[in-house]
C-alpha cells in the first residue's frame, strides 16, 4: 500500500482553546478523511468545517435546483405533455414532500448515533437514481402530438367527431412513474436537512452556527433560482428534440402547444447528485474538534420537567425510546410553536414555488419560458440573499433564542405587508368567447360557439390564438377564418367571417383590419410586470430572513443529544402539515379559477385560460392568512421561552471542562465567572 494512506495517526489530532481551556480530541477515534486504510496525510487538509459546508452547499444547491427549480419550471410543460390539470402536477410536487415526511423520522432517530456523512452518501446517490428515473417517460413515449391541422381553419365541411383510437389518452398513468422519482428525490432530501444540518452545527462553535447554516440554506435557495433560469432555457428546446429535426416543425415556443424539454433537467441533476455521493464518503464520523467544541458549548435548552432524561447518556439509543423521545420534545412549548411557524411558512413557499411561474405567465401575458427565468431572477438575490443576512444577523449580534425568534416575527409581519403585490395584473387582450362575446351575441356562460362559426368544425381540443384588432381568438376556426397566407414568417389569417364587426368598438374600422388577423396572443404593453419583480424580490427575501434563525433556534432550544432527531421531527410536521397540502391547495385554487378547460374527446385535460382577477386575489388572501399565523406562532414560542439560569449553565460546564480544564479551584472559580458573564 502507497505509504501516503495511513490508518489513523496516533496523538492528539487536534484542539480547541477558549479563555484559556484546552480540549483535545480522543486520538482513538476515527478522524481522518479517506476510504477505509486509505488516508492520505495531503487529504487531510481538507478535513475541516468548511470544506464540509462546501460539499453541503454543493449538495443543497443540487437538491434544491431539481426538487424547486426544474420539477417547477416544468409545470406546464408536464401538463401539456402527458395531458393532467393543475391539481393532479401538485400531486406530483406534494409526493416529494409525503417521502421525505414518512422517511424522515427513522433516517433521523438512527442518523442521531450513525455515522452521519455515510448516510448522507447513500441519500444523495438515491437522489440522482430518482432524477434520472424522472426523466425515464421521455425516453419511453412516443413522439409529442402536436394536434395540427385539428383546428386551423374553418372547413364548412368538416364535423367535429375526430375521436377515434386516441393515443394520447394513456400517457396520464406516466404521473406514477414521476412520482416514484419524487418519493426517491424526497428521502434524499430529508436526510440532507436533518442529519446535514445537524452534522455540520455539530462541528462548528454555537456564535458561528447561524453563519453556516445561513450559507447552507442560502445554497437551498441558489439551487431553485439556477433550475428556474436553466430550466427555462431547456423549455426552448422543443420536448423531441433528440428525436425530430426541430427546423420541420412550423411551431415557436409562443405557440401555447410547445412543450419544452422537461426531461433534460432531471439527467443533468441525477448525474451531478451522484458526484456528492463520491465525495461525501471521504469523511469521518466526526471532524477533528468536535469534541472541544461541544464540551464548552454552553446551553440554551428550554428549561421543563423533561431536559433531563433527553440528556442522559444512552437514551435515545434504541427505537423503543422513539415515541417517548418525539413526546418529550412536543412538551417543549418553544419547539411546538417553532414547527407550527415554520409549518405554515412551508405551506405558502412550496405553493408559491410550483406555481409562481404560472402565475406570472398568466397574469403578464408572458411566455412558459420567460416566466421561469423571470421567477428565477427574483429568487437568487431573494431567497439566497434572506438566508445569508438572516444568518449573518444572528453571528453578528451573537443572538440567543430569544433574539432569533424576534428577527422571525419581524420580518414575516414586513412581508404580510407587502402581499397586496398579487393584486397587479396586466389587462389582457380579451379572448372572444371566453372574456368578451361573439357580434350578435351575448356572454352569459363561456361559449366558443357562434352563429359566425357554428358550421366550422371548431374544437377546444388545441389552443391556437389569433390575434385581431387587439382581441384573441381561440383558433383560426374560432374566428372563422378560411384562408392564411405568409407574411414576414407568420400566418394571416383572412375572410374571417366572426372578426368582422366582432364587437361595437371595432365596428367602423377598416375592412382590412376587420378581415386580417395573425397568428399567437395579442401583445399586451403593459409595465405593470416592473412593479410585481421588485416586490416579489423584497417579499421573497423578507420570508427567507426568518428560515435561518428558526432553525437555529430550534437547535437551540433542545437538548444537544437529540438535535439530528429534533430537526427530523420538525420536518415530520413541516411535511404534512406544510409543504405537502401547499402544492395541492395552490393546484386546487389555480383550477378554481379556470374559465376554460382542454377538450379530448370528452375527457378533461389541462387548463387554457384563467380567471386572472380571481387567481390574483385569492393568492392575496391566502398569503395574508399564512404570514399573520406565522406571526402568531413565532410570537408564542418567544413568550413561552424559558431560558436556563445563570446557575444552572454555570454547573453544568464545570461538569464538563473541570475534569480536563481548570487545575485548581481558583481557576475554576474564575472560569465558570467567565461564563456566567458571557450568557
Amino acid at each position: 500500500m502507497d505509504e501516503s494512506c495511513v490508518k489513523l495517526r496516533n496523538g492528539v489530532v487536534n484542539g480547541f482553546s477558549n479563555n484559556g481551556v484546552e480540549a483535545n480530541v480522543d486520538a482513538e477515534d476515527e478522524l481522518n478523511c479517506g476510504y477505509r486504510n486509505c488516508r492520505p496525510k495531503w487529504l487531510q487538509q481538507f478535513n475541516t468545517p468548511k470544506m464540509l459546508l462546501v460539499l453541503l452547499c454543493w449538495f443543497t444547491a443540487i437538491q434544491g435546483f431539481v426538487v424547486n427549480g426544474i420539477n417547477n419550471v416544468n409545470t406546464t410543460a408536464i401538463e401539456r405533455r402527458f395531458n393532467l390539470p393543475s391539481s393532479r402536477v401538485g400531486v406530483i410536487s406534494s409526493s416529494y414532500d409525503i417521502s421525505a415526511g414518512l422517511s424522515v423520522l427513522l433516517i433521523s432517530y438512527y442518523g442521531t448515533h450513525g455515522h452521519k456523512p455515510r448516510l448522507l452518501a447513500v441519500t444523495s446517490f438515491i437522489m440522482g437514481c430518482g432524477s434520472l428515473l424522472m426523466a425515464l417517460p421521455h425516453f419511453t413515449t412516443g413522439l409529442y402530438e402536436l394536434q395540427q391541422n385539428t383546428a386551423d381553419t374553418c372547413a364548412l365541411e368538416a364535423n367535429t367527431t375526430m375521436c377515434t383510437g386516441d393515443s394520447t389518452s394513456g400517457l396520464q398513468h406516466y404521473i406514477y412513474i414521476l412520482i416514484l422519482g419524487q418519493v426517491l428525490h424526497g428521502i434524499g432530501g430529508t436526510t440532507l436537512y436533518s442529519i446535514g444540518t445537524a452534522f455540520l452545527d455539530e462541528n462548528v462553535r454555537t456564535k458561528e452556527s447561524p453563519a453556516y447554516l445561513g450559507i447552507m440554506f442560502g445554497f437551498s435557495a441558489l439551487g431553485p433560482a439556477l433550475g428556474y433560469i436553466i430550466g427555462g432555457q431547456f423549455m426552448n428546446i422543443y420536448v423531441d428534440a433528440d428525436k425530430v429535426h426541430t427546423q420541420s416543425l412550423d411551431l415557436t415556443p409562443d405557440d401555447p402547444r410547445w412543450v419544452g424539454a422537461w426531461w433534460l433537467g432531471f439527467v443533468v441533476a441525477g448525474f451531478l447528485a451522484f458526484t456528492v455521493t463520491i465525495l461525501m464518503c471521504l469523511f469521518p464520523r466526526t471532524l477533528p474538534g468536535a469534541k472541544a467544541i461541544s464540551e464548552i458549548r454552553i446551553s440554551q435548552t428550554h428549561q421543563g420537567d423533561s431536559e433531563d432524561v433527553m440528556s442522559t447518556p444512552g437514551f435515545g439509543t434504541s427505537i423503543r425510546d422513539l415515541p417517548t423521545t418525539a413526546k418529550m420534545l412536543l412538551k417543549n412549548p418553544t419547539f411546538l410553536f417553532i414547527i407550527l411557524g415554520c409549518c405554515t411558512e412551508g405551506l405558502a413557499t412550496s405553493g408559491f414555488a410550483t406555481f409562481f411561474p404560472k402565475f406570472i405567465q398568466n397574469q403578464f401575458g408572458q411566455t412558459p419560458a420567460w416566466s421561469a427565468m423571470l421567477s428565477g431572477f427574483c429568487a437568487i438575490p431573494g431567497a439566497a440573499g434572506g438566508h445569508f443576512v438572516g444568518g449573518y444577523i444572528c453571528k453578528k449580534w451573537n443572538l440567543k433564542v430569544k433574539g432569533m425568534l424576534r428577527i422571525s416575527i419581524i420580518s414575516c409581519m414586513i412581508a404580510a405587508s407587502l402581499t397586496f403585490l398579487f393584486w397587479i395584473r396586466c389587462d389582457i387582450p380579451p379572448l372572444v368567447g371566453v372574456d368578451t362575446h361573439y357580434a350578435n351575441s351575448s356572454l352569459i356562460t363561456v361559449n366558443l360557439t357562434a352563429t359566425c362559426n357554428i358550421d366550422c368544425g371548431c374544437t377546444a381540443q388545441s389552443y391556437e390564438p389569433i390575434c385581431a384588432n387587439q382581441q384573441q381568438y381561440f383558433s383560426p376556426c374560432h374566428a372563422g377564418c378560411k384562408n392564411y397566407s405568409i407574411k414576414l414568417e407568420r400566418q394571416v389569417y383572412t375572410d374571417c367571417s366572426c372578426i368582422h364587426g366582432a364587437s361595437e368598438e371595432y365596428r367602423n374600422a377598416s375592412a382590412l383590419s376587420q378581415l386580417e388577423a395573425t397568428e399567437g396572443k395579442c401583445e399586451a404593453s403593459c409595465r405593470m410586470l416592473y412593479a410585481f419583480l421588485p416586490l416579489g424580490f423584497l417579499l421573497i427575501f423578507l420570508t427567507f430572513i426568518s428560515g435561518t434563525p428558526a432553525t437555529s433556534a430550534t437547535l437551540r432550544c433542545i437538548p444537544d443529544r437529540q438535535r439530528s432527531f429534533g430537526l427530523g421531527l420538525q420536518w415530520f410536521f413541516i411535511r404534512f402539515l406544510g409543504t405537502i397540502p401547499g402544492p395541492i391547495l395552490f393546484g386546487t385554487i389555480i383550477d378554481s379559477t379556470c374559465l376554460l378547460w382542454q377538450d379530448k374527446c370528452g375527457e378533461k385535460g389541462s387548463c387554457w385560460v384563467h380567471d386572472n382577477t380571481n387567481m390574483g386575489q385569492n393568492f392575496f388572501f391566502l398569503a395574508v392568512a399564512v404570514k399573520t399565523t406565522s406571526t402568531i406562532f413565532f410570537s408564542l414560542a418567544h413568550y413561552l421561552y424559558k431560558a436556563p439560569s445563570k446557575d444552572l449553565i454555570a454547573n453544568s460546564t464545570m461538569t464538563k471542562l473541570l475534569p480536563a480544564s481548570p487545575s485548581n479551584d481558583s481557576d475554576a472559580s474564575m472560569f465558570v465567572s467567565d461564563v456566567v458573564t458571557s450568557v
